[in-house]
């Protein structure tokens, strides 16, 4: 049985935003996201795109909490190029590998039952637990605390969960996520035109305003 009822996605006024909670490029796109809305006032459809989706064996996975330290010699990686340049930090030490499962369908309740600024709130209070605290996202007890302070129904939220609603929309990685041109996350799409993936931010802008030009008069 349903408990709730999803809005539908306006994908013509909205820039669309596929994103997973434990991606470190999700992480900045996290940020970019934040900085494109406050120059640009525009509104995003985020939609959650799964790493790690249940069907998935765990070998991958490890324990909650904080991963083993990075050697300060370490030869540095693209992404960590990629931060150096968008000037954005990622937390040291990273946190481990968790499944994003319960956090992501957490987010559909909130898109389904409240309103953006809420949904808003959602995904940074989820970014932040994880990335600056090591804490477990896909802990329903975590998602309760994380969702108090927002005002929300934690016993509606973990029945939710509990009863994968609004699972059909999660997009799986990566055979699901591949049949529908989703191959990164974040992907960014701005309507039907163009589509940005693990992308500098000056890059989003200038789509952004292309976007802003091209979208319909409301």
């Amino acid at each position: 049985m349903t408990i709730f009822e999803f809005r539908p996605y306006a994908t013509r006024s909205n820039i669309v935003l596929f994103h997973d909670y434990l991606c470190p490029w999700c992480w900045v796109g996290f940020f970019h996201a934040q900085r494109l809305a406050a120059e640009f006032s525009v509104v995003f459809d985020w939609r959650g795109a799964e790493l790690y989706p249940p069907e998935l064996e765990p070998q991958m996975l490890s324990k909650p909490g904080p991963s083993a330290p990075r050697h300060p010699d370490r030869k540095k990686t693209r992404f960590d190029l990629f931060c150096e340049s968008e000037q954005i930090l990622v937390p040291e030490p990273r946190p481990g590998f968790v499944r994003t499962h319960r956090a992501l369908l957490g987010a559909e309740f909130v898109k389904a039952t409240t309103d953006y600024a809420t949904e808003l709130a959602w995904h940074e209070a989820i970014y932040r637990a994880y990335w600056e605290r090591c804490e477990d996202i896909e802990s329903l007890e975590v998602l309760g605390q994380l969702g108090a302070p927002l005002g929300l129904d934690v016993a509606a939220l973990t029945v939710a969960i509990a009863s994968e609603q609004g699972a059909e929309n999660i997009l799986a990685f990566d055979d699901g996520a591949y049949a529908k041109g989703i191959r990164h996350v974040p992907t960014f799409i701005f309507g039907t035109e163009e589509i940005l993936a693990e992308a500098h931010y000056v890059e989003l802008a200038y789509a952004t305003q292309r976007f802003l030009v091209r979208k319909p008069k409301e």
